[in-house]
């Protein structure tokens, strides 16, 4: 990932080579910005205003990259779930009694679907535009999975479930 970008450079903020390579690193595996800062013994706030400096293109590119194979592991993952469900081991006194798998929660899955396309938009702006013609067939199979067209309105919230991610309390 790193070695297709041009060499990362010092700076003098703190931001050395090996804590950016440190960072980038966690980056493509956690996804986390937060937790990559923390990694490289930096602040996020701090990773975040290096990748808008003007000299630090090397180092948002090679962000970007790692971002963009998170996105390909989510993508992996959803349709490993979907074809698989989720294992759920079930417990009594400490001492496993089951496990079973039960069917993936599909519409976090095309939250997650929906965020990489938005990214990916975002991405087509400044470059040529990604092939997102397997995301769109997940995404068809996935409404099709849930009852729901393969396009048009968003799919509704089930009641029965609560909020999916932080802050939906809508």
């Amino acid at each position: 990932m790193i070695s297709t970008v041009r060499p990362l450079r010092a700076h003098h903020n703190g931001w050395t080579r090996d804590r950016q390579r440190r960072f980038l690193a966690h980056l493509a595996v956690h996804a986390s910005v937060a937790g990559a800062a923390k990694a490289a013994g930096m602040s996020r706030q701090s990773a975040y205003w290096l990748r808008r400096q003007p000299h630090a293109r090397d180092f948002a590119q090679a962000w970007d990259a790692a971002l963009a194979e998170r996105d390909s592991w989510i993508e992996d993952l959803a349709l490993d779930r979907l074809r698989d469900g989720e294992e759920e081991v079930i417990e009594r006194d400490g001492v496993v009694v089951a496990v079973r798998r039960r069917p993936a929660d599909v519409r976090l899955l095309l939250y997650h679907l929906k965020r990489i396309d938005e990214r990916k938009a975002l991405q087509s702006q400044r470059q040529s535009p990604p092939d997102s013609s397997g995301v769109s067939k997940l995404r068809a199979e996935l409404r099709a999975l849930a009852g729901y067209p393969p396009t048009g309105d968003p799919i509704p919230p089930d009641p029965t479930l609560g909020p999916l991610m932080p802050g939906d309390d809508d």
